[in-house]
Parts: structure tokens; C-alpha cells; sequence
């Protein structure tokens, strides 16, 4: 039973953080050919992914945090990967052209490009047991990174190197230590959102329907490789102000840009959604379910935690009430990749930012 329930815990926390995976998709906000991954459908990047190295730890003191009674579990850092993988609702992805479902890659007379697979919601959740701190940490998918010699943008690094050079690139981001990762799609955290009945937050703004194009007719249809329905004549998605979230928005959500709000606003909305969604998890309404509801729920999910790491810790999570949330905005500037934004991360600005947090907890196990 605590296995179960710790396991569902951790399942619903990666929910919340992939939402935003298709919006990079719809938009076109990351464009292919900028950062040159546009691999041949039966090849596969197989070189080692190098990203660097993890600074050296400077030296100096560091306050003395509060002391807690000892909870008995270890702090660790989970890193939450959300693709936007969707094969309910496209048919040409890789694995379709490789199965024979779309044949030769072409469609017609024409040639009918691979659908690429991005990782566009990254985020850093370090759970800290002796400073009772949980720190939510998003990292832009259009961050500009170095892999293997060549220029990238971190999110699309998904598609031909997998989730290791994901993993690789945001510790060198960070000098993070990352201990587990937790992976899944748009649809996927759709299912597991409604298996607690969805989460109630406050949007600053209407949302749109990624989808709303009043103009398409069947002869001018704009998105290519669509087998499920879509609604193209709603414009708003998710009203101003207090909101129900669940699968049949979740997508509207995670696709929230606002021009007003600058650049940041989607990470930092999806940060909200993402401490509302574990705060509705660790309730004892849901909690007493976990046995049948992580059932249900880890079939939706990839990743290296097993059950005893996940019984080890539960007690941090039955304690969630103690622990101060945080959030950290990665450091960077937007610029511009060929016709794409991108994110330029500031590492002599990052590195200090999050080290802080790990000097702090040290400092409590020290003591």
C-alpha cells in the first residue's frame, strides 16, 4: 500500500509537468531544420552524448538552516520530461512510417515528412527533507545547448538522442545532481489528471484553443497527418479566472503564451499547475485510493524510480503540508535561431542560483 501510494503520487507529479509538450508542436515555435535533426527515417544517432562537465563546488559558508525532526526519508531531484507524442491524434511519426501504416514516407505523389518527437516541458523538482522545501525548476525546450560538437535546441535533442541526452544537458545547465527521471506524453498526463478529477487553478488570461482557425475548410486544411477530431471554430479554450482543469483542456493550458506576460509565462504557469496537482494528490481524498489508482496510473508513465526507492521516501510525501514550495526561474535571455526564438541560458548565472538550495540542505545534514 505505501509503495502504491507513493508510486501515484510521483506519477501525478509528471502529469502536471507535461502539458505544454504540443504547443511547440502546433505553433512551429521550434522549427526542425534550424537545429539540424532532421534525421532519415531508418537511421538513428547513436554517439555518446558530451555536454561537459559539472563545475567544481565553490568554498564558502552557508547559513544555518532550521532544524527539523528527521522524516526518515533522502532528498532527491526528479527531472520531468513531457513529449509531444500523440499517436491518437497524428499518423506520421516514425514509428508509423517504420510499421507500414504511412507507406514510404509519402502521401500521394508527395513527400510527407516525419512528425518529430520533442521533450517541450523540462522541469527540475528537488524535494529537500531537511530544509522541508520542494523546489519546481522549468527549463525553456527551446534553450540553445551544444551536444556532440553541434548546435541545438534542448527539446528537440529528444527525437534522435532520447532521453539520456535530456538528462546529460540539463545537468550541465544546472550542476544539478538528477536522481530520477520521469517521463510521458500530452496524452498520457491527461489520463492521469483525470484519475484525481482534474485540478482547480486561477488563469491570469483567456486561453485560446490552440486549435481555432476559422478558416479551415476540408480543402484548405492546415495540419497534415490528423486522424482525431478537432475543434477549429472555438477560440476561447480556458476562461480568465478560476478554472477546472482536466484531459479535455490540459492541452489549452500547457499551450498558454500571452505576449503581455513576456516570455517565461508558460513555464511559469506550468509551475503552478504542477504544485497544485501534487497538493491535490498528497490530499487524504486521494491518497487512500493509491493502491487502485497507481494501477491505473503507471501504465502511463517511463521511469527509473522503483518501489523502494518510492517506499523509502513516502513519508516526505505524507508531510507535504511542512514543506515550502519554490520556485526557480532558469536565468537567460530569448534571442533568435535562424526564423525560431530561442533561450540562451546563462550558466555563471545559474550555476550559484541553484547551488544554493543544495549548500542549504547540506549544511542541515552536517549539523
Amino acid at each position: 500500500m505505501l509503495a502504491a501510494v507513493r508510486n501515484f503520487v510521483i506519477a501525478l507529479l509528471i502529469s502536471a509537468a507535461v502539458f505544454g509538450a504540443i504547443a511547440w508542436a502546433i505553433t512551429g515555435f521550434i522549427a526542425d531544420n534550424v537545429i539540424g535533426i532532421a534525421d532519415s527515417p531508418d537511421t538513428e544517432d547513436t554517439t555518446p552524448v558530451t555536454v561537459g562537465t559539472e563545475p567544481s563546488e565553490p568554498v564558502g559558508s552557508v547559513p544555518q538552516p532550521p532544524a527539523y525532526p528527521d522524516l526518515g526519508g533522502e532528498s532527491f531531484t526528479v527531472l520531468l520530461i513531457g513529449t509531444d507524442y500523440r499517436p491518437d491524434d497524428f499518423n506520421d511519426y516514425f514509428e508509423d512510417f517504420k510499421s507500414g501504416a504511412v507507406s514510404n514516407a509519402k502521401l500521394g505523389l508527395l513527400t510527407r515528412p516525419i512528425r518529430r518527437q520533442s521533450a517541450d516541458l523540462i522541469m527540475l523538482v528537488s524535494i529537500y527533507e531537511q530544509t522541508r522545501r520542494i523546489v519546481f525548476s522549468c527549463i525553456p525546450g527551446n534553450t540553445r545547448v551544444s551536444v556532440n560538437g553541434e548546435v541545438r535546441l534542448l527539446g528537440e535533442c529528444y527525437d534522435s538522442l532520447g532521453v539520456d541526452a535530456i538528462i546529460d544537458s540539463v545537468n550541465y545547465l544546472t550542476a544539478v545532481p538528477i536522481d530520477y527521471y520521469l517521463q510521458t506524453n500530452i496524452t498520457d498526463a491527461g489520463e492521469i489528471i483525470d484519475l484525481i478529477g482534474g485540478v482547480d487553478i486561477d488563469v491570469p488570461d483567456d486561453i485560446e484553443n490552440p486549435y481555432y482557425n476559422p478558416d479551415r475548410t476540408p480543402e484548405n486544411a492546415p495540419y497534415s497527418g490528423i486522424t482525431g477530431e478537432r475543434d477549429f471554430d472555438t477560440r476561447t479554450a480556458i476562461e480568465e479566472g478560476p478554472a477546472h482543469i482536466d484531459s479535455s483542456n490540459l492541452f489549452a493550458l500547457m499551450h498558454y503564451r500571452t505576449p503581455s506576460a513576456g516570455n517565461g509565462a508558460r513555464e511559469s504557469m506550468l509551475v503552478t499547475f504542477a504544485q497544485a496537482t501534487l497538493k491535490r494528490a498528497v490530499s487524504p481524498e486521494y491518497i487512500g485510493q493509491a493502491a487502485a489508482l497507481f494501477s491505473k496510473a503507471k501504465q502511463y508513465i517511463h521511469t527509473d524510480m522503483d518501489e523502494s526507492v518510492l517506499l523509502s521516501n513516502l513519508d516526505l510525501f505524507v508531510h507535504y503540508d511542512e514543506f515550502t514550495p519554490s520556485t526557480v526561474t532558469y536565468p537567460g535571455t530569448y534571442s533568435t535561431l535562424g526564423d525560431a526564438e530561442c533561450f540562451i541560458p546563462s550558466l555563471e548565472d545559474a550555476y550559484p542560483l541553484y547551488r544554493s538550495y543544495r549548500e542549504s540542505e547540506g549544511a542541515r545534514g552536517a549539523s
